[in-house]
């Protein structure tokens, strides 16, 4: 009976044992896999992110720090034929398109004779011949051709940084590939708008008033500098990697342009890699 009570603890153990050997070569078996899908799936994310992302080293250059914005083809002289008095068109002379000559006819009426006060080219008329024209109502308007400039309407914070004799830089949409020099010649205010001007020696010939152009005016430039892409930039931040780890490091800003912006502060080093966003 000894005997038969020994046999069957030695089998109550070596079951226990067998169970616990199951156990281990399963909790091996996860280990192994565990071993083998971890390293896949941080190759992915890694792969995931670097579509994402990309990391540039900081340079040294120079800036320059320009104000953006839309301009207009002005004429520097504009002349509007209105009459005093209402009265009949009698004859027309020049219509939208032509080019006239100081002093020859415009626009008569029935009692007055209205000529060119200079040499341009007719742009605009409301009226044809035997209609009746009220007082003050415009009939025909006439722009110089070749002296014009480029007007634009700043906001307040930016006016404020424009001076006459800025450099200024000049491009239209069907001319993308000339960038044409200017400089500004007036800044003033007029009905609450604050108004730059910027002329320009070398304006095309295919351009005309009423023309829109891109305007960038050269506000400051600054040599050998620290720059780094303006997309890094994140709310005051910048992600820089270090030691094959990611950190968020405040940067103080200097000059900045389309592309560029300046680190004035002490914060990155040359040798720093810059995450910065992919377009």
């Amino acid at each position: 009976m000894l005997q038969n009570r020994r046999s069957s603890g030695y089998r109550e153990q070596k079951m226990i044992w067998n169970w616990f050997k199951k156990k281990d070569s399963n909790s091996y078996s996860l280990w192994k896999i565990a071993g083998v899908v971890l390293p896949v799936l941080i190759i992915i994310a890694f792969v995931l992110l670097s579509r994402n992302y990309e990391t540039v080293t900081p340079r040294k250059g120079p800036i320059v720090e320009a104000v953006y914005g839309l301009g207009t083809v002005t004429p520097r002289r504009t002349f509007t034929v209105k009459t005093g008095v209402s009265g009949r068109i009698e004859k027309i002379y020049a219509r939208p398109g032509d080019q006239v000559s100081s002093n020859d006819p415009l626009i008569r009426t029935d009692s007055l004779l209205f000529r060119a006060p200079f040499e341009g080219i007719v742009t605009n008329l409301l009226f044809e011949e035997s209609e009746i024209v009220m007082p003050g109502s415009p009939i025909l308007t006439m722009k110089t051709m070749e002296d014009h400039h480029v007007e634009l309407i700043l906001d307040q914070e930016s006016v404020l940084r424009i001076r006459p004799g800025l450099k200024a830089e000049l491009s239209f949409e069907t001319l993308r590939a000339e960038r044409i020099p200017g400089v500004v010649s007036r800044v003033y205010s007029s009905g609450g708008e604050f108004i730059v001007e910027v002329e320009s020696d070398e304006m095309p010939a295919e351009v005309l008033p009423d023309m829109t152009a891109d305007v960038a005016i050269q506000v400051a430039r600054r040599e050998d500098v620290m720059l780094i892409p303006q997309r890094a930039v994140q709310r005051g931040q910048v992600q820089v990697v270090r030691s094959g780890l990611r950190k968020r490091i405040p940067v103080k800003i200097g000059a900045a342009d389309a592309e560029w912006v300046e680190i004035v502060d002490d914060s990155l080093k040359m040798d720093d890699r810059i995450v910065v966003p992919r377009r």
